[in-house]
């Protein structure tokens, strides 16, 4: 992301105005096993999906509340952005995905035994919604039943 400045006076003006939601109950509780014994999914919000897999909505000005689901076992190669924006820059994600979704880490975490297996499914937002509400609604809740009818301990969110 650039520095605000560097911006369009449209975009400075969103990000210098936009409000943060405030007040819930904290999003997470704490651990009732070691890490050792728990099943981790990852999150992002890069808007990663699979070349296989149909991409974000790019046409609805407020952004495409949806998520793709990508399963833990993918190849790396087989993945792809698809943001448009010229404010973000790809560089990171084209010499290594794993600065956007780290799957490949995780892998080996599970490897060395630090934490105990993946989820089967892993899920991608895409970044960059200006019309929250149905996210918050539909989309975050689905992901969350999803995650805890799948028995996943642990949820690794990783923001772009």
């Amino acid at each position: 992301m650039p520095r605000i400045e560097v911006l369009d006076p449209d975009s400075q003006e969103f990000i210098r105005n936009f409000q943060c939601s405030e007040g819930g109950p904290p999003a997470w509780v704490p651990l009732d096993k070691p890490l050792n014994e728990c099943q981790v999914a990852l999150i992002t919000s890069s808007g990663l999906v699979r070349r296989s897999d149909k991409p974000f909505d790019l046409s609805n000005p407020g952004g495409d509340p949806t998520f793709r689901v990508i399963p833990s076992d993918s190849d790396p190669s087989e993945l792809t952005l698809s943001i448009v924006s010229t404010n973000w820059d790809r560089s990171g994600f084209m010499a290594d995905v794993n600065v956007v979704f780290p799957m490949e880490r995780l892998r080996e975490l599970v490897a060395e035994g630090i934490i105990g297996s993946l989820a089967r499914d892993f899920y991608a937002f895409m970044g960059s919604i200006f019309e929250i509400d149905p996210v918050i609604e539909n989309s975050a809740p689905e992901v969350g039943r999803r995650l805890k009818g799948a028995g996943v301990d642990l949820a690794l969110l990783v923001p772009v």
